[in-house]
């Protein structure tokens, strides 16, 4: 919906842009570490199913987080002037769905990946999560100690499962194609209305190529209306109505919690199981994407 070479101010201050695309950075260059923390643990696993869990499923996911976070601030910068196209509203959209539902499964993984190697024996695949109350046992004391701050299970419980579930089954998270002040929305829908009108409303005597020009102009101007939306959702209707959230920033914190929840999972094995903390370089990504 609109033209991408139509001008509109940015929905963020200046210094919020700043902020962001520092944040980006700076998890950018995060992220090389703890892929190599999690890979160092991963080769300390005795039980194979635990060490493929560790490497091809809470490994692959990483890397899949990272690139749906950075998709979305290259097609959609927080400072960007031009309206997003429908494609490009279909693109972000994608880059959420997976970004949701791995960064959900980060949890899930961890837990597979202690269940494993403490030999806990668990019949249903469903009842296999950081918060399911068989799987507890399994988890290091430390990891147990991170997944009950109230912070972690207030997350968890009331956004990063509610958006998973819904991804999965009913309804997927999207950023709306426009937002528009009241006053606008009503000009949208009387120049709607009046386009429509010189489209279908034919008279005999009445040139084709007049009534087009009219219907093209009014719709020029329909599309000139209302900004970018600088929020994501599941839906406002119904009984799945949700907050919306701010997605750039959403995104920033998501991707942050994981390599803290990663983080703590590792740290909290290597002090259960008396393996040593590596050391792991420091290491500068050029460039924010």
């Amino acid at each position: 919906m609109g033209s991408s070479d139509s001008k509109v101010e940015s929905g963020y201050t200046d210094q919020q842009v700043r902020c962001m695309l520092d944040q980006v950075r700076a998890q950018r260059n995060a992220q090389p570490g703890v892929q190599l923390d999690l890979s160092e643990l991963a080769a300390r696993l005795t039980v194979e199913r635990a060490r493929v869990f560790a490497n091809q499923a809470l490994g692959r996911r990483l890397p899949v987080i990272e690139r749906a976070v950075l998709n979305v601030f290259r097609m959609y910068p927080p400072d960007r002037q031009e309206f997003l196209s429908r494609d490009e509203g279909n693109d972000i959209a994608i880059q959420l769905h997976a970004f949701a539902i791995n960064v959900y499964a980060v949890f899930d993984n961890i837990a597979w990946i202690c269940v494993l190697k403490a030999g806990l024996q668990i019949d249903q695949v469903t009842a296999i999560g950081a918060y399911k109350a068989g799987v507890q046992p399994a988890l290091p004391q430390g990891l147990r100690d991170y997944l009950s701050e109230p912070r972690l299970r207030e997350w968890f419980n009331d956004y990063g499962k509610v958006y998973r579930d819904s991804t999965a089954h009913r309804i997927p998270p999207y950023v709306p194609p426009r937002v528009f002040t009241t006053e606008e929305s009503k000009r949208w829908q009387q120049l709607h209305e009046a386009a429509m009108r010189e489209l279908l409303d034919w008279r005999p005597g009445q040139p084709a190529d007049v009534r087009l020009a009219k219907h093209k102009l009014l719709n020029e101007e329909k599309e000139r209306l209302g900004r970018n939306a600088i929020l994501m959702g599941l839906t406002v209707d119904g009984e799945d109505a949700s907050a919306p959230v701010y997605m750039h920033q959403q995104l920033l914190n998501d991707w942050g919690l994981v390599h803290e929840l990663v983080l703590a999972f590792t740290k909290a094995m290597r002090t259960q199981y008396g393996w040593p903390q590596p050391l792991i370089p420091e290491i500068v990504v050029n460039g924010p994407f």
